[in-house]
This record gives structure tokens, sequence and C-alpha cells, in this order.
């Protein structure tokens, strides 16, 4: 019980080690006066025991502590008696404590406080406890200066050391978003591309199982297809592990990975590369090379899920509506073909061939990629198999697909929306054309 307030005090008196010090050898240097003058009237005794106990405080309340210093200081001069402690040094540490802890006009005034309190007797002519001629007062001003700017260059050190201990740490945070952001679309792409190709081959290696007889002719292909299978499967789970592991907080030092020049390549992988085939430019053929590239890309992934899902045995359309602006932005149209893989691969896993037919329809306009997505919901069954079909629950599904490109899509400024209606499958999703620009009105869905 006792360890933990031990604890706190050695580390309170690490941080204010340099309070200590100087509060120490102040009331050091005090108590040897009073030992050789020790105060006689009164009051004198009054406001140097006051003193005193305001040098012990000062570590703890030093803006009190410096403040009830002054006032003993002041005080002291309309006392005629030179006994007790020089109080020059307590008004030193007071000035200190003042420029360290208070801002400038607040330090300011403290400085003048205690100049004209020694000017204006001496400017009077009257006989006091800290100085009797000018040229003593000159050094006084002099030495009441050097307190005060000593303690506020301390504090614009300590500020200048929170200012940068704060950029370092904004520096952290934004090194960690920035490497979670990549982590995200390198999870989404391996989700999309990888897990979705697997869930294929497993697809087709289950559908041709069954339509394989159970006599021996078949029984060596019908092992070779359930090796496809089960390969397939298990790589498939190792892929979702991966995810998973991409996914977590990184704890590696920024300064290290950027130095690194494995960092290029580790960053290139946030825009993963992605097959290339010839098709039509849409009207707006005035657009840049990596645009009509991605162009290509987005209608090689349209011709790619309607060929599987052909194959497997799918009926459904995947269409689109409008024309593509020249400036839309490269992101928005990967996302846009990274998507539509992510919704074939759950047509595949949650709809059966018989269930009925799904629609896809991606509108393009001047500010926005639409996407909506219908399919019926089938009910899964694991032990169904289909004469043409697949088990809706021979796959295992991973769950975190959508979620991955849902948060993608809101760092791009737009939204995806999911929801059950009617036995159907409803989905939903704007792409900004021009992510960062201000967001016009939602188009209700």
């Amino acid at each position: 019980m006792n360890g933990k307030p031990a604890a706190q005090a050695a580390q309170w008196m690490r941080a204010h080690w340099f309070r200590l010090a100087i509060a120490a050898f102040t009331l050091a240097a005090t108590l040897v006066e009073w030992s050789v003058i020790p105060p006689i009237y009164p009051l004198n005794f009054l406001f140097s025991g006051l003193s005193v106990i305001a040098i012990v405080l000062s570590p703890f309340i030093p803006r009190i502590s410096g403040w009830v210093i002054i006032i003993t200081v002041v005080a002291r001069l309309f006392v005629l008696d030179l006994s007790g402690p020089n109080p020059l040094w307590a008004a030193y540490l007071a000035l200190a404590i003042i420029g360290y802890d208070s801002a400038i006009p607040v330090a300011v005034g403290a400085l003048l406080t205690v100049t004209l309190a020694e000017c204006v007797p001496v400017a009077l002519n009257t006989f006091n406890a800290l100085s009797a001629t000018w040229i003593g007062m000159v050094n006084y001003i002099g030495m009441f200066t050097l307190a005060t700017m000593g303690g506020m260059s301390f504090r614009w050190r300590k500020q200048r050391d929170e200012i940068r201990e704060q950029a370092l740490a904004l520096e952290r945070k934004q090194w960690q978003l920035d490497t979670l952001q990549r982590n995200t679309r390198l999870a989404s792409r391996i989700h999309d591309s990888a897990s979705g190709g697997l869930s294929y081959i497993a697809l087709t290696a289950q559908r041709e199982l069954r339509r394989i007889g159970d006599g021996e002719a078949h029984n060596a292909e019908r092992q070779d297809w359930q090796f496809v299978n089960d390969q397939a499967l298990s790589v498939l789970d190792e892929i979702h592990h991966v995810i998973d592991l991409l996914e977590q907080p990184q704890s590696s030092d920024p300064s290290q990975l950027h130095d690194s020049e494995n960092f290029k390549a580790q960053k290139s992988l946030a825009n993963p590369v992605m097959k290339r085939a010839e098709s039509p430019v849409p009207e707006s053929s005035s657009s840049s090379s990596a645009t009509s590239r991605q162009w290509n890309t987005l209608q090689s992934a349209m011709r790619e899920a309607n060929a599987k899902l052909t194959h497997l045995g799918f009926t459904g359309t995947i269409e689109t509506r409008g024309n593509l602006p020249d400036d839309c932005a490269d992101e928005a149209l990967t996302e846009a073909a990274n998507l539509l893989g992510e919704i074939t691969a759950n047509i595949t896993r949650h709809m059966s061939t018989n269930a009925g037919e799904y629609c896809c329809v991606i509108t393009f306009s001047k500010s926005a990629i639409e996407i909506m997505e219908t399919n019926p919901i089938a009910i899964p069954d694991n032990t169904a198999q289909n004469d043409d079909g697949n088990s809706a629950g021979a796959l295992k599904p991973h769950g975190s697909g959508l979620a991955m490109h849902r948060r993608m899509i809101r760092s791009l400024g737009g939204e995806l929306n999911t929801t059950a209606e009617d036995g159907d499958w409803i989905l939903y999703a704007r792409i900004p054309a021009h992510p960062g620009s201000p967001e016009p009105e939602r188009r209700a869905s």
C-alpha cells in the first residue's frame, strides 16, 4: 500500500529537483543569516518567519509562496530595523518562481513591484534594509531583472520541450493513421482478389465433386477435386488470418520505417496493381491515361464478375449508367472495382443459384460513383447440395470484407450502407469522384 505513494513522491521529486535545489539553497542562506543576525522587533520577526515559511513551501505552491515573499520584502521596508536575515535571497527566489510559473505581464508586474519598493525609499532618502545608495540600487535592480529573466528562460525552455513532444506525438499518431490506412487498403485488396479467387476455386471444386459419380472409376478424380477444395479452404483461412493481423495496430518505430528502403515498397502496396484489359473508354475520352487505365480496370472487373457468376450458375445483370467524368480520381475508380469484386464474392458465398437473380447497377455522375446491388437472401444449408449450384454454407465468411470497404469509402468522403428488406439483400455505395471535395446532397437510397 505504501509503495505507490512513495513511487509518486520520488517521481515528483525527479520532475521538480531544480525547484527543490534553489529553495534549499535560499533557505540555507536565510537561516545562516538568521543565526548570525536574528530579528529583534516583533514585526521584523513576523515578516522574516513568513518569508522562511514561504521559501519552504515554494516547491509545492510556487505562485502563492512567491507573492507572499514579495509582500514580506515590501513590508520590511517600513520596519526601521536592520536585524534579521537579508530579504534579498527570498526576493530573488520569488522573482525566479513567478517568472517561471506566471505569464510575462505577471512576471513584469512582480519585478516592478520589488523594484519600486526599493526605489521609492532611496528616492525619498529614507534609510532601509535593502540599500542606502543609488549604486547599490542599480546592482539590486540588475539582480532582480536577472532572477526574473532566469525564471522566464526556464519556462520558455519547458514550453519548447512540450511543443517538441507534442509534435512528436502528433507525428507518431499520423504515422499510425497512415499505416492503418495502408494496411486497410492492402487487407481489402488481399480479401477482394486472393480471397475471392480462392472462394471461386473452392466452389468450382465443390460443384465438380457433386457432378462426379460415385463409381470406382471416378474415385481418383474425386480425390483430386477434394484435394483442390481442401487446399483452397485451408489457404483461405490463412489469408483471413493475415488480414486480421494487418488490421491490428502497429507499434513499430516510424523513424526506422521511413528511413528504410523497404518503406517505399510497402507504401506502393497501398495502391495495388490490378490487371489491365482492353475495353472501350466512355464518352469522356479526353480523360488522362491513368484514369483510362482505372476505367479499363473497372470494366475488366465487371466482365470478370459476370464470368465467375455465370460459370457457377448464378443469373443476374451488372450494368452501368451515365458517363464517367473526365477528372474522376483514380482511387475512386479503384475502390469501385474492388467493391465490385467483394460484391461478387459475397454473392457466391451467401446466395444459392436457384434463389433468384442478382442485379447490380453502377451509376456515374459528375460528383460520385454510385453502386446499387440487390439479390435474394438464401437460407443457409450446410448439407444441401444442388445439381447445378453450390452449397451456400460450404464457405465460412470472414465477415470483414464490407467493413474494410466501408472504412475506405468513408475515408474518401463517401458512404456504404447495407440492409435486408422483404427477403432481399440491398447494398448502396456512394464513392465521391473527387475525394476531399465538399460533399453534395446525398441521393436517397
